[in-house]
């Protein structure tokens, strides 16, 4: 249902433009595949990374040379994890890995095969080689902390999500003007005001003025006459195959048909009459 209310809200995104990351819970990665299927979907590399681990040291044992040498070559350093293309991932696969595979059991070889190849080469193929949801994490360590590791009525908690909220809303504000444990990006660094205009301006000021610094821009589009209906606005919209021209000033054009000989065009006239 979540992932279902995220999809109807962003139905006007390009979801080709997404990349969607999680551990590798299956369920919630099915849920994703489900409402998204366009976008990107990765993994992050230290739960693939644990994993790993776990696998070899089940399969092989922790004290294996052959264990140290499977897991360098896919989550070391030079591993699989650093290639940055899908032409180096997939030699580096078929020239070092596919010779080590055959010697360890057939477990962990069903489990690179059929899990663990596919999600790394799905990061690669992203652009997020050795992506993680440490962020994630770390905001749910701090939800945790938040309710001392209790759990929480709905309301109660819904009170203490905003209260968190509005702390990182100040948190931002304090980084535009050069305070707090938050600096801006070099980027956003021409939003940046002192201190003393900060203080002499009002709520609405102070609110357009971090809208215009952490909003992201709208995308461009069209509203109705009568105001009720809004679409976005579609690049090349209404273009024909092919065309090179703005759309008002181009004209369509058919295609010829093919010339009939003149012999064979007083033939067919003459049989049409004779008919």
């Amino acid at each position: 249902m979540f992932f279902s209310h995220l999809s109807v809200l962003m139905m006007d995104c390009d979801q080709q433009a997404l990349t969607l990351g999680s551990d590798d819970e299956l369920a919630m990665r099915q849920c994703m595949q489900a409402f998204f299927p366009r976008a990107s979907h990765i993994s992050c590399t230290r739960h693939l990374q644990q994993n790993v681990r776990r696998q070899l040291d089940e399969r092989i044992g922790s004290r294996s040379e052959l264990r140290r040498s499977l897991y360098n070559g896919v989550i070391g350093e030079s591993g699989l994890t650093s290639h940055i293309d899908v032409i180096s991932f997939d030699e580096a696969v078929e020239c070092h890995l596919s010779e080590k595979l055959p010697d360890v059991p057939t477990e962990f070889q069903e489990y690179f095969e059929r899990r663990l190849h596919t999600l790394l080469r799905a990061n690669v193929q992203a652009g997020r080689s050795g992506w993680t949801n440490n962020n994630a994490e770390s905001l749910n360590h701090v939800l945790k902390q938040y309710t001392q590791w209790k759990p929480q009525q709905l309301p109660d908690l819904t009170d203490k999500l905003w209260q968190l909220v509005a702390g990182q809303f100040c948190e931002a504000d304090r980084a535009i003007v050069g305070r707090g444990d938050f600096v801006l990006a070099a980027s956003h660094t021409k939003h940046r005001l002192t201190v003393d205009v900060w203080a002499a301006m009002s709520d609405t000021r102070r609110d357009k003025a971090s809208k215009a610094c952490f909003q992201p821009p709208a995308p461009p589009s069209s509203t109705s006459t009568d105001g009720p209906l809004t679409v976005p606005l579609t690049p090349g919209a209404g273009k024909k195959p092919q065309q090179k021209r703005r759309r008002r000033a181009e004209k369509s054009v058919s295609k010829p048909k093919p010339k009939i000989p003149r012999i064979a065009e007083e033939v067919l006239t003459q049989t049409s009459v004779n008919y």
